[in-house]
């Protein structure tokens, strides 16, 4: 049941279109979140970013927003990509981001990302005892 979830939140995010002038370097991140929701979304979190350029840094995550959402929850070991990112300066600043989560006892959460001409995606799972879709800014800091 756990990873039907899953495989359903992450191939729902996969048919999204990434912008087509975009460029070929990307970056991967893998990241924890912990957090709360009632309406009101916040999390927080770290992850290590990685680009293709062989640039990486370790970032923390700030999440706010809001929707039907509700419940507690912790992410671990999440994994994303970025994709139209000339630089991993271009990675830090705040994404506009739709995720939806479901869990009980044992979660799953999906997401999307833009931010200008940067698009991205991050899927994963944790504990956790929510349900929901919520429409966020998640903010990148080194």
């Amino acid at each position: 049941m756990k990873h039907t979830i899953l495989r359903l939140l992450v191939s729902l995010f996969l048919l999204l279109p990434l912008p087509s002038w975009a460029t070929s370097k990307s970056c991967s991140i893998k990241y924890n979140l912990t957090g709360w929701s009632f309406f009101y979304k916040t999390y927080k979190g770290t992850g290590i970013v990685s680009c293709t350029n062989g640039q990486s840094a370790r970032v923390s995550l700030v999440l706010h927003g809001g929707g039907l959402t509700l419940g507690v929850g912790d992410i671990e070991n999440a994994k994303g990509k970025f994709t139209g990112v000339k630089s991993i300066r271009d990675i830090y600043g705040t994404y506009f981001s739709i995720d939806v989560h479901a869990g009980f006892a044992r979660a799953a959460e999906a997401r999307t990302l833009i931010k200008g001409y940067i698009a991205g995606a991050g899927a994963g799972v944790g504990g956790g005892y929510n349900l929901g879709l919520a429409f966020n800014s998640l903010t990148i800091k080194p």
